[in-house]
């Protein structure tokens, strides 16, 4: 898949004033040749945030994030690459080539944002729009806030003309989700429904909701299918007008619905998003933690919202920045009725008496008055949740605290997590030679994040994920088999997936999901232009090392068929290994005799002259000790 051409990037980044960039968004004083500030990373009373305007570079020594124009603004808006790619080069007047399908999304995207227009012209100037402007009088919506959201109206018929007499392709508006295919042909998706565009980060209008007014057939709530531009589960209604509070309060309030993200912003919560219409997922959960360290879930106050808690929780047991606080309104409120009646101190209130999700999750594991028949069985459930844990600082964390709360020890409950995930291993492999499929995993679309330790395998790792011609060598040439480590192997198995998947891949948008030092090593290569010809020629060393290992375990091999053949008196074996030796040929399968367990005579004359063990260039390779090494990232070792 293409990528944005080096030399865009680079002139983007020669062009960016650094300093300026950074002044947009915290204060900056003069320091010597550059300028220092407070973190916008990490709480700090006294600045350690360093920026350098000659190398265009940015670096905390307090929480040690780092970077260029372009990491800096992702972290600070939550965009994507392309989309600060984009930003800053349309502020600097560089023009960044489009493919056919970028081109393409840009059309719907256009699309979309026409018709937006339109349910916005109708709801505000047509008479066909009364009905909806009577229903949000009703329901306490401002005109400001009606405008802020970008709230329409799509009438029963009538709008779709309008889209197709400004050049509007029906095939785009069924590619977009705005026309559906009936038994008498296209209908519009949108009759008679109050209309909530959503946007991504970067403001394009991606999809619609729509509310039934009236006598309108169909469910309450209608949202756009998944499209090029949308994908279910992906996104957070309201997150581009919330982020910029978000980050001020580092607080993110989910909540299920539009009307009440809607209400809560009118009463001057602005950080309250909506989950869509649809169950909470992980990625939304880690779009939320792109703004705030605190998460806030509201759930309804009866039985289907604890249960809708408890489903909530697995999303989030394996990472510990995504634990959020679990919020249960009264019964019979949600969160528009409930600053309606007590204004936003009753929603604060609410929300500072919450728990954690883990915290409600043990307390609904056992309760008070348990006995030992169901704190046994409670501990086996925790046991089980526990073995799916792969980070050890979070499996620790988590078992100290169910640990005390179950009434077990730390270690029974260790062990039977253990035994636990050894029984979920052999089921997922049963299960596999069931279905015929290979009992290695797939490759992973993201890369793992676990400590590995710095090596030759680590190195090419590092050169698939910064250079686009390495990573096609690796794809091509077989790299992945010949990394032994399978964290490596899953890390480059994550990348190269993640190359072919993304049209515009980015080697920065990965740093957050690689383990920090190898991070770190990114970052440099980067910064320094690691890339191209100085890549091509480490992954050139690193190919002819593996070969040379091949090699050398080769010629181990020969000299034991040698002496076993010697051993035997099978003087034509012994004529064909030395040959072999001689010419660094291998032995032909026929040729190959088993080879004797027995001790071997001493080496046949001429074996001094063969070459050292040890291929050329491993004397030069780093420390393994660079890096921590985890020998086993899914589980602790196995013993107390």
């Amino acid at each position: 898949m293409p990528e944005i051409p080096q030399p865009v990037l680079d002139e983007i980044k020669h062009r960016v004033d650094m300093a300026a960039l950074v002044s947009e968004h915290l204060t900056l004083k003069r320091s010597g040749r550059g300028f220092v500030g407070l973190c916008p990373f990490h709480e700090e009373k006294t600045p350690s945030f360093y920026v350098n305007p000659e190398r265009g570079s940015f670096h905390c020594f307090g929480c040690n994030a780092g970077g260029n124009a372009f990491t800096f603004l992702m972290r600070m808006t939550g965009q994507t690459f392309p989309e600060v790619v984009r930003e800053l080069a349309d502020k600097v007047g560089v023009a960044v080539p489009e493919s056919r399908a970028s081109q393409g999304q840009d059309r719907l995207a256009e699309v979309n944002r026409l018709a937006a227009e339109l349910f916005q012209v109708i709801l505000h100037e047509s008479k066909r729009g009364e009905r909806a402007r009577a229903y949000l009088e009703e329901r306490g919506l401002s005109e400001e806030t009606i405008r802020r959201f970008g709230l329409g109206f799509a009438p029963g018929d009538g709008w779709v003309d309008k889209l197709r007499a400004r050049d509007v392709s029906m095939g785009d508006l069924k590619r977009l989700g705005l026309m559906s295919e009936g038994r008498s042909g296209p209908y519009p998706l949108f009759r008679d429904r109050l209309i909530f565009p959503i946007h991504d980060l970067s403001g394009r209008v991606i999809a619609f909701g729509g509310r039934a007014i009236g006598e309108t057939k169909g469910p309450k709530y209608l949202n756009s299918p998944e499209s090029p531009l949308y994908r279910k589960g992906h996104h957070l209604y309201g997150m581009d007008l919330a982020r910029d509070e978000a980050r001020s309060r580092d607080q993110v309030i989910l909540v299920e619905g539009y009307m009440d993200a809607i209400a809560l912003a009118q009463a001057g919560m602005t950080h309250a998003v909506a989950v869509l219409g649809t169950a909470l997922t992980a990625d939304q959960l880690r779009l939320a933690r792109r703004f705030s360290s605190e998460i806030v879930v509201c759930f309804d106050g009866d039985e289907a919202g604890r249960r809708a808690a408890l489903r909530a929780f697995p999303l989030c047991v394996d990472e510990v920045d995504l634990w959020p606080k679990a919020v249960f309104l009264p019964p019979g409120e949600d969160p528009d009725s409930l600053v309606r009646g007590g204004g936003t101190a009753a929603m604060e209130k609410l929300i500072a008496g919450g728990q954690s999700l883990i915290d409600f999750f043990l307390d609904d594991l056992v309760g008070p008055d348990a006995g030992v028949g169901e704190t046994a069985r409670a501990a086996s459930t925790m046991a089980g949740v526990l073995a799916r844990v792969k980070d050890p600082i979070v499996r620790d964390k988590l078992v100290r605290g169910a640990a005390g709360r179950l009434g077990v020890s730390d270690g029974a409950l260790l062990q039977a997590a253990r035994k636990a995930h050894r029984e979920q291993r052999r089921s997922s492999a049963s299960r596999s030679r069931a279905s015929g499929a290979p009992d290695r995993p797939a490759p992973r679309s993201e890369p793992r994040s676990g400590r590995v330790r710095f090596s030759s395998d680590a190195e090419m790792v590092e050169l698939i994920v910064c250079d686009a011609g390495v990573a096609e060598r690796a794809r091509r040439e077989g790299a992945l088999e010949m990394i032994e480590e399978p964290v490596l192997r899953g890390i480059a198995e994550g990348v190269l997936a993640r190359r072919e998947s993304d049209e515009y891949f980015e080697p920065l948008e990965l740093l957050p999901d690689l383990p920090p030092a190898m991070a770190e090593r990114v970052r440099l290569r980067l910064d320094e232009g690691a890339v191209g010809e100085v890549a091509a020629r480490a992954a050139d060393e690193w190919f002819a090392r593996h070969a040379a290992r091949s090699a050398s375990g080769d010629r181990k091999a020969i000299i034991a068929r040698l002496r076993a053949a010697e051993h035997r008196g099978d003087d034509e074996a012994v004529r064909a290994a030395l040959e072999a030796l001689r010419s660094g040929a291998s032995l032909p399968p026929e040729q190959t005799p088993a080879v004797a367990e027995e001790a071997a005579p001493e080496y046949p004359p001429g074996l001094a002259e063969l070459p050292p063990e040890d291929p050329p260039g491993f004397a030069e390779l780093p420390p393994d000790d660079e890096y921590d090494y985890d020998p086993d990232p899914d589980w602790v070792p196995d013993g107390s």
